[in-house]
């Protein structure tokens, strides 16, 4: 009995732009590169990761499942930057919050004076 020939498996790595403000929810992607070694695929999406250049990296793999008779695509690795939050201004709420009950607490008791107790008589 003949073997089933090996299927064309393809794996392609898809770049996703750093998006703008400007472009809420909407990445604009390419298509890098097409290969046929999975390892080779891995390793450039690796590069293009630790480049910083893309928000977002894909690596998909394609191949034609002759049982089913269709193509399958699937995503094999997703590498994301993601992008660092800003909290400068979170820092210098708390900050005033706290330096505000500070001074509040302060001036309240620096300015207690001390009085004899009311003693009332019965």
């Amino acid at each position: 009995m003949a073997q089933a020939p090996a299927a064309q498996i393809e794996y392609t790595i898809y770049t996703f732009d750093m998006p703008s403000p400007k472009q809420k929810g909407e990445n604009s992607w390419q298509k890098h590169s097409t290969l046929d070694d999975m390892a080779k695929a891995m390793s450039e999406a690796e590069t293009l990761h630790q480049s910083q250049k893309f928000h977002k990296i894909e690596v998909k793999k394609k191949f034609f499942d002759q049982k089913k008779n269709r193509t399958v695509d699937m995503t094999l690795k997703v590498f994301e930057n993601k992008v660092k939050k800003d909290y400068t201004i979170l820092i210098v709420v708390i900050a005033a919050i706290l330096c505000g009950g500070g001074a509040f607490a302060a001036s309240f008791f620096l300015t207690q004076t001390e009085e004899a107790p009311i003693i009332t008589e019965k």
